[in-house]
């Protein structure tokens, strides 16, 4: 399975939180970021310094945690940010660390899994009791 955007368009490579703000011509206004969004990048940010990553390396590392089935897709600008998120293959990242990360970033399934999730038991065959959404 591959995801697409694991830095949310940048707000967890940190350039938006870190001092200073973003540069200018970025793709996401600054002022569309709501408290998840600020929130999230804090704690990605924490736990970058707790592991000595960058939060970009710990964002990457963080959508691969979830699933070994899972391959993050960059979409890296420049030859610096390329090299930075290959170097997420060395971060591996604590259950605890998972755990604030997911925490300080709930979300909604969203179409098609949160259809699924409330669909009664028993309408997709005798193995949809092991659906759990994700």
């Amino acid at each position: 399975m591959a995801t697409w955007g694991p830095l949310a368009g940048g707000v967890l490579s940190g350039k938006f939180t870190r001092p200073g703000g973003s540069e200018a011509g970025t793709r996401i206004a600054p002022e569309s970021l709501g408290v998840r969004e600020h929130t999230a990048a804090r704690v990605l940010q924490e736990v970058a310094d707790e592991v000595g990553a960058t939060p970009s390396q710990v964002a990457i590392a963080w959508t691969r945690a979830r699933s070994r089935a899972v391959h993050p897709i960059v979409g890296a600008r420049t030859a610096e940010q390329l090299k930075d998120n290959l170097n997420a293959l060395d971060v591996t990242l604590q259950g605890d660390a998972v755990r604030r990360l997911d925490g300080a970033a709930e979300f909604t399934l969203g179409v098609p899994g949160d259809f699924i999730a409330g669909v009664p038991p028993g309408v997709f065959g005798e193995g949809s009791d092991r659906f759990d959404g994700r």
